[in-house]
C-alpha cells in the first residue's frame, strides 16, 4: 500500500505551491526533486510579477499569469507567516522604454494594460529619469516583485509545516504504470507508489517517460531555454528605486541596494555554464540604463534553464490517456507570476473541482 496520495516530481515554485494546496485540503504528499531543493529557475529568475511586454503573449498567458499577480499580495503574506522567510513583495513600478515607438504599438500596450486592469501612463522617459531619452515610455506603477530565493526558502519552510514529504536528491527515471493507470514512479531506490502523480520538473518534464508519442511529455514539447543575470553589490547603492527595461535587459532594484540585471535568451540544451560574452552584454546595458553602475562591482553571475514550449502557452491538467497523471509545467519566463493561479488551478483539477471552461488552453494534447 502507498505511503503517500501523491507525488510531485519537481520542487519549483509550481511543484512546492501545489503540493501545499494539496496538502492543505488534506493529502499526504510527497516531493520529489532530482537535485537541491527549489534551485533551479525558480530560484534563478528575476522575481518580476508580470509578463514582459506581456501584450506580445498569448492570451491564455497573461489570463493565468494577471489572476496569479492577483493573488500574490495574500500568497507572500501566508508564506511568511509563523516566523517564516519573508519573500520581499515589493512595489517598485517598472518603466519600460521600448513599449513602443508607433501610435499603434502604443495602443497595443495601452489596450493590454487596461484590459488586466494593469495602472499604466505613457510618460516621456527622460520625465523620470533626465540621463534618458525624451521618448514615450510606459510606466507601470504597481509592478511587484519578489527575491526568488527568499521565496523558495519560505515555499519550503510553508509546505514542510504542513505535513509534506521533500526529498532531494531522488531523480525519477520514469512512470511505473498499471495498464493506462500511473501508480508510482521509478527512483533509484526503487519504486514509490500513489495514486496521482504531478509533474512539475521544469524543463527536465520532457525527460521523464521516453515516449515521444506521448504529448507534453516529451523534449519536442518541453525544452530548456538558459537565461542568463548578474547581481551588482549592495554596498554601493546606486539610487535605482524602479525597474527599467529596454530591449529585452531590465534592471531590478532590492530592497538592500543591489540590482538585478537580467537576461539572455538561448537556446542551449541542459548548459548551465556562465558566459563573458552575456556578462558584457548585460554589464554595457545596465550601464547605458543607469549610469550609477558604472563603477558598481559585480558580486555574482548565474543562470537558469527555464522551461520553454513551443507556443509559450504552459501545461496544466490530467494527461487524456494515462489516469492518475498530471501536469503543471512549462511555464517559461512567467512560472513566479503565475504560481499561486496555476497552484490553484491544477488542485481544482486533481481534487475533481469545477475548472474554468478555458481550461483547455493549457491541455497536454493540444495541437
Amino acid at each position: 500500500m502507498s505511503q503517500t496520495d501523491c507525488i510531485i516530481v519537481g520542487s519549483g515554485v509550481a511543484g512546492l505551491s501545489s503540493a501545499l494546496r494539496l496538502a492543505k485540503a488534506g493529502w499526504r504528499v510527497t516531493v520529489l526533486e532530482r537535485e537541491e531543493i527549489g534551485r533551479e529557475a525558480s530560484w534563478a529568475g528575476g522575481g518580476i510579477l508580470c509578463p514582459l511586454y506581456g501584450w506580445r503573449y498569448p492570451e491564455s498567458v497573461m489570463r493565468l499569469a494577471a489572476a496569479g499577480m492577483a493573488q500574490y499580495r495574500g500568497f507572500t503574506q501566508e508564506l511568511s507567516a509563523n516566523g517564516h522567510t519573508d519573500p520581499e513583495l515589493f512595489t517598485s513600478g517598472m518603466l519600460i522604454l521600448d513599449a513602443g515607438s508607433t501610435p499603434a504599438e502604443q495602443s497595443n500596450a495601452s489596450n493590454w494594460a487596461t484590459h488586466y486592469g494593469i495602472p499604466h501612463q505613457w510618460q516621456d522617459a527622460n520625465q523620470h529619469f533626465p540621463h534618458l531619452p525624451k521618448e514615450p515610455a510606459l510606466w507601470l506603477p504597481e509592478i511587484e516583485t519578489v527575491r526568488n530565493p527568499r521565496l523558495m526558502r519560505a515555499l519550503v519552510e510553508s509546505v514542510r509545516e504542513a505535513g509534506v514529504d521533500i526529498r532531494a536528491h531522488t531523480p525519477v527515471h520514469g512512470l511505473v504504470q498499471d495498464a493506462h493507470r500511473v501508480t508510482g514512479v521509478h527512483t533509484e531506490q526503487g519504486e514509490l507508489l500513489a495514486e496521482h502523480v504531478l509533474i512539475t520538473a521544469g524543463a527536465w518534464s520532457g525527460q521523464l517517460v521516453p515516449d515521444p508519442l506521448i504529448p507534453g511529455l516529451n523534449p519536442a514539447d518541453i525544452f530548456p531555454v538558459r537565461g542568463q543575470m548578474i547581481r551588482f553589490d549592495a554596498a554601493m547603492h546606486t539610487g535605482l528605486s524602479t525597474i527599467l527595461m529596454d530591449e529585452g535587459v531590465y534592471l531590478i532594484p532590492r530592497k538592500d541596494g543591489s540590482v538585478v540585471v537580467g537576461s539572455t535568451v538561448e537556446h542551449v540544451g541542459f548548459d548551465k555554464h556562465t558566459t563573458d560574452d552575456a556578462m558584457n552584454r548585460l554589464h554595457r546595458k545596465a550601464v547605458e540604463l543607469w549610469p550609477n553602475l558604472a563603477h558598481a562591482p559585480v558580486a555574482q553571475q548565474w543562470s537558469g534553464l527555464r522551461p520553454g514550449t513551443r507556443d509559450e502557452i504552459p501545461y496544466i491538467g490530467a494527461h487524456p490517456d494515462i489516469a492518475g497523471l498530471f501536469v503543471s509545467t512549462g511555464f517559461y519566463r512567467n512560472g513566479l507570476a503565475m504560481a499561486p493561479a496555476a497552484a490553484e488551478l491544477i488542485t481544482d483539477v486533481m481534487l475533481g473541482r469545477p475548472t474554468p471552461s478555458n481550461l483547455s488552453d493549457y491541455r497536454i494534447d493540444r495541437p
